[in-house]
């Protein structure tokens, strides 16, 4: 039902773009953009950040596309175990806030067919489904086995005639890459086709194939402008009725009074957080043991032969995690330093094939002993 309401408003979105009333706007934007300085003309293009996918015969890149700039955030071996990759590539996308973010595979260009077709300017309403009826004629391949996508090139109303570029995949090649997607967790919502470095700003993928994005903070932002306007109403209708009612001088008096009011309440609450905030931090400061001299004590104490992979300083605590010749002895070096005490494994031990050397992961609990 979703596809076809999309469909729907596509038939109606074109026909409105076709009319005069749709090239009167278009002319009368474009004069208004063309008043505006260039930082402001910038400022009014939409935002874009989507996840760009390319596959090769060896590894999967993932890139960022982000105000108009593209970089790559990750690079997948294929011989690695896709299971693996789902994970990294989660955490990848969740630590970048990108899990909300359109993904876009891009193919090669020589991966798909390109062909420049004819139709009448009235078929445009209905483009793709006059492009699947004219498939076996204008391509090689019938409608069930490719899939495709088309660009406008061009409309000659006098001749009354759509010039459209026609992009066809078969569908066995872009289903294997799909498949391999899929085995790490990554479904795209579009297919698009690079060409000359560039993307051409078409999907191949049907809509029932296609991931959809939920933009949970959009969708927030809706219900706040709808609010927004719900309450812009109402005050409105407020100024009238206070307008017919003649207490608009009372009430501006004593609106006036209330943020007064409000804004020496702000100044008082500032002024004690900031009281709050100071006597905190010097009884943090009193309480706890400088990070720097618990570091300090940290290198002292391991022996050469072991090396820390992460260390977190927390709440009187200490966490080390790293690899060593002997694990096990750490525990009593820990113990015997005055700065440490309670030292104690979080998980046993293992032993890295790579190294030979037994991973650990211990906390121990910071003492004031060892301050000055």
């Amino acid at each position: 039902m979703a596809i076809a309401l999309a469909h729907q408003l596509d038939k109606y979105r074109l026909r409105l773009q076709n009319s005069q009333l749709g090239e009167f706007f278009r002319w009368w934007g474009g004069e208004l953009r063309a008043l505006l300085p260039p930082a402001w003309r910038s400022r009014l293009l939409p935002a874009r950040r989507a996840v760009l996918l390319k596959l090769t015969e060896e590894a999967l890149e993932v890139s960022v596309f982000e105000s108009g700039d593209q970089y790559e955030i990750g690079l997948f071996p294929l011989s690695e175990d896709p299971r693996l990759h789902q994970q990294k590539l989660r955490e990848l996308l969740s630590e970048r806030e990108l899990l909300e973010a359109p993904r876009e595979l891009l193919i090669p260009e020589h991966e798909v067919l390109r062909k420049e077709v004819v139709l009448p300017l009235a078929a445009e309403s209905g483009l793709s489904q006059a492009l699947t009826f004219e498939m076996d004629r204008q391509t090689p391949f019938r409608a069930e086995d490719v899939y495709f996508d088309f660009r406008v090139l061009r409309r000659d109303r006098e001749a009354g005639q759509l010039r459209a570029e026609l992009l066809v995949t078969p569908r066995g090649g872009l289903g294997q890459t799909l498949e391999v997607l899929a085995a790490r967790g990554l479904k795209p919502s579009g297919v698009d086709v690079e060409i000359d470095g560039v993307a051409a700003g078409v999907n191949l993928l049907p809509a029932d194939l296609r991931f959809r994005v939920v933009n949970w903070r959009s969708r927030v932002n809706w219900i706040l402008a709808g609010i927004f306007v719900l309450l812009l109403g109402a005050v409105m209708l407020q100024s009238l009725w206070l307008r017919q009612h003649q207490v608009e001088a009372v009430e501006t008096a004593i609106e006036d009074v209330r943020s007064e009011a409000m804004r020496v309440q702000q100044i008082r609450q500032q002024i004690d957080d900031a009281r709050e905030a100071a006597g905190f931090m010097t009884t943090r400061r009193a309480s706890e043991m400088p990070t720097v001299k618990v570091l300090a004590e940290v290198t002292r104490l391991l022996p050469d032969d072991t090396y820390l992979d992460r260390v977190a300083i927390s709440e009187g605590t200490v966490q080390m995690q790293g690899k060593s010749q002997n694990a096990q002895r750490l525990i009593e070096l820990i113990n015997q330093s005055p700065v440490f005490e309670s030292a104690a494994f979080r998980g046993p031990t293992r032993l890295d094939s790579r190294s030979q050397r037994e991973i650990f992961d211990l906390t121990a609990s910071i003492t004031q002993q060892g301050d000055d």
